[in-house]
């Protein structure tokens, strides 16, 4: 994985009790994300790769990378569905 996932800056969010709340103003719909794919959405930064946030998911959950990777890809295809990440070739540095 290459991509760099971004949260969608139109959105508006919130952390409660650990886990991301986030309202899409244009359709005032709500997304409730659970404690993986809020992890995901912290990490989402436009910067670190998929790869990195496997990798973070990896170390937070105690789980192996490969299985953390296959995890990570399908939540942020999902989060990328429904326009609340934004995934992009990573800025070279």
């Amino acid at each position: 994985m290459i991509e760099s996932p971004a949260r969608n800056p139109s959105l508006a969010w919130r952390e409660v009790d650990g886990e991301i709340v986030i309202i899409s103003p244009e359709d005032s719909q709500v997304h409730e994300l659970n404690e993986t794919a809020s992890l995901i959405w912290k990490y989402a930064d436009g910067i670190r790769s998929c790869d990195e946030i496997a990798a973070e998911l990896a170390a937070e959950f105690d789980v192996a990378l490969e299985a953390a990777r296959a995890d990570a890809a399908e939540l942020i295809e999902a989060l990328e569905e429904k326009r609340l990440l934004l995934v992009a070739a990573p800025v070279a540095g």
